[in-house]
């Protein structure tokens, strides 16, 4: 693959009110959910990554939510200034951010999945380093807890490419628009 074909894609399940999480980070919300159907969707787009990208608290939530790290054949980083290790195969980075990713970018390689979360989310889309988002819509109102965006940010032009129902869930993918 080019370096020019190389995104990085927001893939998440939020809230049909905007919710990622509960407020304390807890996502016990979503084995409530019949997701089977939309296994083979994620099957799908996890084949098009190699490169897994997260936030401290996300790193911690995939490990007590799946009971071990269910990322470990893909190569991963933590973006953290308090964690400095981990025990598997993900690579604590503490530098710049938007440095990193921009390098990632720019590698050879298969898309970069940008796993979570919010304050990852916000900081490399307000420096146009998100290119597509794939955002699924469960069928739940949480009322509160931590939005997909936690930052006002201004005119970010969104075209859609894909609007597709899988069960009781709405997968919406956007291409986010060059400014």
């Amino acid at each position: 693959m080019s370096e020019q074909n190389r995104n990085v894609v927001l893939y998440l399940i939020q809230s049909l009110d905007g919710y990622i999480a509960e407020e304390d980070g807890d996502m016990a919300w979503l084995q409530q959910l019949d997701t089977t159907e939309a296994d083979s969707s994620y099957q799908s787009f996890y084949s098009t990554i190699d490169t897994v990208i997260m936030g401290r608290k996300t790193y911690l939530q995939a490990n007590n939510l799946a009971g071990s790290y269910p990322y470990s054949d893909k190569q991963n980083y933590v973006f953290s200034t308090t964690l400095h290790d981990t025990e598997d195969r993900a690579t604590v980075v503490a530098g710049n951010v938007t440095q990193f990713v921009r390098q990632l970018k720019n590698e050879l390689g298969q898309d970069i999945w940008l796993v979570g979360g919010a304050d990852l989310f916000s900081q490399l889309l307000k420096v146009h380093l998100i290119d597509k988002l794939v955002i699924t819509i469960a069928p739940v109102l949480l009322g509160k807890g931590i939005p997909l965006l936690n930052t006002n940010l201004k005119d970010v032009p969104l075209a859609l490419q894909k609007a597709q129902k899988i069960g009781q869930l709405v997968q919406l993918t956007y291409q986010i628009e060059p400014q």
